[in-house]
């Protein structure tokens, strides 16, 4: 098999283990909640430990990666989730849950960004779109597998699933240590020093800021919208959660359309399809009527589908600009799209307890607003940029 084939299937096998990590926590959180004898506010606030290490795992893989290359920062990455499993299976201590927790975060950010830099960097031009989305795929199949085998678990064997999630990590570790990496791209060994660049380049930092808000948006949409459902649309809890699947659903779908079927098509065609998925999805969400429930699950499958390309289409044009210090370059974007992500969600927080759970759907019609506003920012500003 060749060592091009190899490294792509380690890198699809490192998100599919980013996907686990990310709804591990939510996952075992009842049991959690158990065996430390968590309070609710203590347990919620695990969940803010999560961003904060994806955030410093986002920003330190770029520089090394770039210096260093993508071995030891990949394997190490893995090492760091197959102790946040040990930790979350095991511990007795919050401490040592939060650390562990935090662990997960780190190895998250740094997995998440360096496999979207190392298939960018292992692709050729016309077809990193296209790879980044199947990269996608990857990560919803472990976020989608993860919960469902512990659904038909007992308690007694949830940490025996989490501990082979742990040696599995362990083994995509060992994997990515012995693995070659055939990457035609001379890169700048002191990348770190060129970060002021970045700031000199409007299209770029539009294309940071676009995603800026995807970020938050596709954070608001697992966030909220469950509440949106039960609040406000007075629907059941089993049925806003089932609803909440499809827009998972319409985003690995469409990512799998774009990896197939599409994956000759123009960038800037992709974002049109995107934006007019989106803004007819937002307005199945005002429907109120008998049939509410199947309209606005359509909604919400149609706002899956719609911020599907955002991220491959927007790290792809990434990863153009900047072949010889794309792990720095893509570090600073998911510096700042992670920053929309946390900045975003604390506002929306603070509207819906002053407003109600009615205004989800304005912001999230504001999101949509905003990310055509800067699209055509971008498109005006260099029409090339968008027509690979």
């Amino acid at each position: 098999m060749k060592s091009r084939t190899i490294a792509f299937i380690s890198v699809f096998a490192g998100i599919l283990l980013f996907g686990v990590s990310m709804v591990m926590i939510g996952s075992v959180l009842p049991l959690l909640k158990l065996r430390l004898g968590l309070s609710d506010i203590v347990a919620g606030g695990l969940f803010s430990i999560l961003p904060f290490g994806l955030l410093i795992g986002s920003i330190a893989f770029g520089p090394i990666s770039d210096k260093y290359g993508y071995r030891w920062v990949l394997s190490t990455a893995c090492l760091f989730l197959a102790i946040g499993f040990l930790g979350i299976g095991h511990t007795f201590s919050i401490w040592m849950l939060r650390v562990s927790i935090l662990f997960f975060g780190i190895g998250g950010g740094v997995i998440n960004g360096a496999t979207s830099a190392l298939i960018s960097d292992l692709s050729s031009d016309e077809k990193k779109i296209a790879n980044l989305n199947l990269l996608g795929i990857f990560f919803g199949l472990g976020a989608f597998c993860m919960p469902l085998i512990l659904s038909i678990l007992n308690d007694e064997l949830y940490i025996i699933a989490i501990d082979i999630a742990a040696l599995v990590s362990v083994l995509i570790a060992f994997l990515f240590l012995t693995i070659s990496y055939p990457i035609t791209v001379k890169k700048e060994k002191i990348s770190f020093k060129l970060i002021p660049l970045f700031f000199k380049n409007k299209v770029f930092l539009i294309i940071c800021f676009f995603l800026f808000f995807q970020s938050a948006f596709e954070a608001i949409i697992n966030n909220w919208s469950v509440s949106y459902f039960t609040q406000h649309l007075q629907i059941d809890q089993q049925d806003a959660l089932i609803a909440l699947s499809f827009s998972v659903l319409g985003m690995t779908l469409m990512r799998i359309l774009t990896g197939g079927i599409f994956r000759n098509i123009k960038s800037k065609h992709l974002l049109h399809i995107s934006f007019s998925l989106l803004v007819v999805g937002v307005l199945c969400l005002f429907i109120q009527s008998g049939l509410s429930f199947y309209i606005n699950s359509f909604g919400l499958f149609l706002i899956g589908a719609g911020l599907s390309p955002g991220f491959p289409v927007m790290l792809g044009l990434t990863g153009n600009m900047y072949k010889e210090i794309s792990g720095t370059a893509f570090s600073f974007v998911m510096l700042i799209a992670l920053t929309g992500n946390i900045v975003i969600n604390f506002i929306t927080g603070i509207l819906i307890d002053q407003y109600g759970i009615g205004v989800f759907v304005y912001v999230i019609l504001t999101q949509i607003i905003a990310m055509i506003a800067l699209y055509l920012f971008i498109r005006n500003k260099n029409k090339s940029v968008l027509n690979i």
